[in-house]
């Protein structure tokens, strides 16, 4: 039983990690949806069919990659939230 737990808490940690690594494709255009999804299945943690990614998922997405200290990705994400807050 303790390696069903381990392999599933391993399953979300990757569902996690795609999701997040799909949105940070996704908001800086580097993929369209449709090419996403035949990329690799596409996890997200919103749905871009029917949501505005809001200030929330954009601070998620800035804070999961400074924790990974990929800065520059935090950088790009930072620059999409600043022009949506000037937009409001």
């Amino acid at each position: 039983m303790d390696e069903f737990r381990e392999k599933l808490e391993l399953d979300e940690e990757e569902m996690y990690r795609e999701a997040m690594t799909n949105a940070y494709l996704l908001i800086t255009n580097k993929l369209t949806f449709d090419e996403l999804f035949e990329y690799n299945g596409c996890y997200l943690p919103y749905n871009p069919k029917t949501d505005n990614i809001s200030n929330s998922i954009l601070e998620d997405l800035i804070d999961y990659f400074c924790e990974l200290e990929e800065y520059e990705k935090c950088s790009e994400i930072k620059k999409i939230k600043d022009s949506v807050d000037n937009k409001e």
